[in-house]
C-alpha cells in the first residue's frame, strides 16, 4: 500500500493552493486508471498527504471532486480553440484561416495530452450526480458554437442559425477521426500528416464557400 506522503501543512491563506493539489492529485489518478470508481476521496488525501476530512472542505463528495476536475480540463481545451482563433484573427486571417486554427488547437490537445482526451469522453457518470444540462462538456460545445458562428458571420451569414449544428457536426466528426486515427492498424496510424489531410477533407465538406460580394451598379 501506498504510503501517506508528508505534507508541509499551507500557512493561512493558501487555502486555494491546497484546493489546487487535491484537483491534481485526483486528475492523476484518473489519467493512469480511466475509471471514476478507481477514485477515492481517502486515496486522494492520501496522495496529497492530508486526511480524507481536509478533502471535504474543498469538495462536499467524490461527485462533486470528479466534476470539477473534468470541467477544468473542458475550460482548458475551450480556452486553447479560442485563444487559436483570436490570435489568427489578429494576425490577419480570413475565416477559413482562423476556423483552421482552431480546429489545430484541437488536434495538437488531443495528441499533445492524450491521456487527460481520453478521460474527458470514456469516464462514466451516475445520472443521479450529473444531470445532462449540467455536464462541462458543454464549454467545448460553446467554443466549437463560437468557431462556426465566427467562420458564418463572414462568410454565410444568412446561415448564422446553423452555428451549433455545423459546431456540433465539426466535433463529432474530428472526434471521431482522432479515434479512429489511434486505434486502427494501418501503415499510416499516427501520421499527423494523415489527420491533418482528413481534416482538410472534413472542412472543405461541411464549411459553406464564402457568399461572392453583390456586384456594385
Amino acid at each position: 500500500m501506498k504510503s501517506q506522503v508528508k505534507r508541509v501543512p499551507n500557512v493561512r491563506g493558501e487555502g486555494e493552493r491546497l484546493r489546487q493539489e487535491i484537483l491534481d492529485a485526483a486528475t492523476r489518478i484518473l489519467e493512469e486508471t480511466g475509471r471514476e470508481d478507481a477514485l477515492s476521496l481517502r486515496g486522494v488525501a492520501r496522495e496529497v498527504g492530508i486526511s480524507a476530512p481536509s478533502v471535504y472542505r474543498h469538495f462536499k463528495d467524490k461527485a462533486d471532486l470528479v466534476s470539477t476536475v473534468l470541467d477544468a480540463t473542458y475550460r482548458a481545451l475551450a480556452v486553447a480553440m479560442r485563444e487559436a482563433g483570436e490570435s489568427a484573427a489578429a494576425a490577419g486571417a480570413d475565416p477559413w484561416a482562423r476556423a483552421r486554427a482552431t480546429v489545430t488547437a484541437y488536434r495538437r490537445f488531443a495528441i499533445d495530452k492524450p491521456r487527460r482526451y481520453r478521460l474527458m469522453f470514456s469516464l462514466e457518470y451516475e445520472p443521479e450526480h450529473h444531470p445532462s444540462a449540467d455536464h462541462p462538456i458543454g464549454t467545448v460545445l460553446q467554443a466549437w458554437t463560437d468557431t462556426a458562428d465566427a467562420y458564418l458571420t463572414e462568410a454565410a451569414p444568412d446561415r448564422r442559425a446553423e452555428a451549433q449544428d455545423l459546431g456540433i457536426h465539426l466535433w463529432t466528426a474530428l472526434h471521431g477521426q482522432l479515434v479512429l486515427w489511434r486505434t486502427l492498424p494501418s501503415p499510416v496510424a499516427g501520421s499527423e500528416d494523415v489527420l491533418i489531410e482528413l481534416e482538410e477533407s472534413l472542412l472543405r465538406r461541411l464549411l459553406p464557400t464564402p457568399e461572392a460580394p453583390s456586384p456594385t451598379e
